[in-house]
């Protein structure tokens, strides 16, 4: 089988000449600064509006805001269960009754009533001593009246004799008392006991006539 037969047809190339390589410079510098222009006015353009669309879209987001989510439904927590606290039983030891002592004072002891203390009475001829006249007294005509105080004691004796006033004459006083200490007396007595007598006075009489 026969090939087909592909005839080539050869392009004379043209000579690369200075000329030639510096109108390819300017060609494509030319391109270059065309492209540039047209980048830079359309970066311009597109800062220029950029503002705007942000400006819009801000007030449109603005203008329609969003509703706010309903509030989250309440619901009732129940309380947490709780408890009784226990029952504690303390015994505790019952402190003593205080003790109260009162100083009250004693009774005051019964009253006795006694009877009024009686006088003690002479037996006898009592302050009458006459028969004891002294001699010289007697001849002196020597007179006057002795007072004596003493003691009447239970069994009615007399004791601790004195001269209370004087008759004027030792004779006579010494006398007087000298007669006193013989006398008896029925002695006082209170509730039906005898009693003594003390300051008991007497009065002796000297007399001649």
């Amino acid at each position: 089988m026969d090939q087909p037969f592909h005839s080539m047809r050869t392009i004379p190339q043209r000579a690369f000449t200075p000329q030639r390589a510096l109108g390819m410079v300017a060609a494509v510098a030319l391109q270059a600064g065309f492209v540039y222009a047209i980048v830079s006015g359309l970066a311009a353009t597109m800062i220029q509006k950029l503002p705007d669309v942000l400006k819009v879209d801000v007030q449109q987001e603005k203008i329609t805001p969003k509703p706010p989510p309903p509030p989250p439904p309440q619901v009732d927590i129940p309380p947490p269960p709780t408890a009784p606290p226990p029952v504690i039983n303390i015994q505790t030891e019952s402190a003593p009754s205080p003790i109260t002592v009162t100083n009250k004072p004693p009774p005051p002891p019964p009253v006795v009533v006694h009877q009024a203390v009686s006088t003690p009475v002479s037996i006898g001829r009592a302050h009458s001593c006459l028969d004891r006249y002294p001699e010289v007294s007697v001849r002196l005509n020597e007179e006057g009246t002795t007072t004596l105080s003493f003691k009447v004691m239970t069994d009615g004796s007399v004791s601790n004799v004195t001269v209370a006033k004087s008759s004027g004459s030792d004779r006579l006083d010494n006398a007087a008392i000298t007669c006193a200490e013989r006398w008896k007396y029925k002695p006082a007595s209170q509730d039906g006991n005898p009693v003594e007598t003390p300051g008991w006075q007497a009065n002796v009489v000297w007399k001649l006539h």
